[in-house]
C-alpha cells in the first residue's frame, strides 16, 4: 500500500473490482482468472503497480466490444487517483493494462503481467479445453463459424511470434502454450 493512501479506500476499490469480475456474462474473464494470476504472481515478486494492473486489466469486459483494455486502463486511472495512488504508479498501471490488449510489452515493467495473463495458454489439456468452452460462452453472440475463425486467427497470430513469453518463468510455458494454440488453430478444441 502506498504511503498516504487510505486502507478503507483500498478495500472499497477491491470490492468494486471483485463485483465487476463476478458479472454474470463472465465465464473465463472472472474472479477465478484474477485469483490464479495473483497466485502465480507470488512466485514472480510483483510490485504493487503490477498487482493493480492484474486487478484492472479486464475490469471492464464486454465481449462485443474491442476497447475493453482502453476502458479498463481509464478506469484504473480514475480509481487509483481516487485512492491517492502515486501518479507515476498510475501511469505504469495504465500502460500495463493497455499492453494486455495485444500482449506486446511497451516496457520491461509489463513483462510479468503479460506472461501471467498468457499463462492459461499453457494449461494442461483438460483445463485449456474448459477455458476454451468458457470463452466460447462469453462469445455466444457469434455463430459457430465466426467463433472458429476468430479462434484460429487468435491462435495463428500468437503462433507466428518468435516468443510468447518475456520472463524465464514464462519461457517454461512456451512449449505447452504452442501445443494448445496449434490445437485451437486446427479446430481440435
Amino acid at each position: 500500500m502506498s504511503e498516504g493512501t487510505d486502507p478503507r479506500a483500498h478495500g472499497a476499490l477491491l470490492l468494486e473490482l471483485t463485483r465487476r469480475y463476478c458479472e454474470p456474462h463472465r465465464r473465463y474473464h472472472g474472479l477465478v482468472h484474477i485469483a490464479e494470476l495473483l497466485e502465480h504472481g507470488r512466485s514472480l515478486d510483483l510490485d504493487d503497480d503490477q498487482v493493480w494492473a492484474i486487478w484492472f486489466h479486464d475490469a471492464i469486459y464486454d465481449p462485443r466490444r474491442d476497447d475493453n483494455e482502453a476502458r479498463s486502463a481509464e478506469l484504473a486511472v480514475q480509481r487509483l487517483r481516487g485512492i491517492a495512488w502515486p501518479e507515476d504508479g498510475i501511469q505504469r498501471v495504465r500502460r500495463i493494462v493497455l499492453d494486455t490488449c495485444g500482449h506486446r510489452a511497451s516496457s520491461e515493467h509489463s513483462w510479468k503481467v503479460l506472461d501471467l495473463d498468457l499463462s492459461p495458454l499453457a494449461a494442461p489439456r483438460e483445463r485449456f479445453e474448459k477455458n476454451s468452452r468458457d470463452l466460447a460462452e462469453e462469445y455466444a453472440h457469434l455463430d459457430a463459424q465466426a467463433l472458429r475463425e476468430g479462434r484460429a486467427k487468435f491462435a495463428e497470430a500468437f503462433l507466428a511470434r518468435e516468443r510468447l513469453f518475456y520472463t524465464p518463468w514464462g519461457e517454461k510455458l512456451e512449449a505447452q502454450a504452442r501445443e494448445n494454440l496449434a490445437r485451437l488453430r486446427d479446430g481440435l478444441v
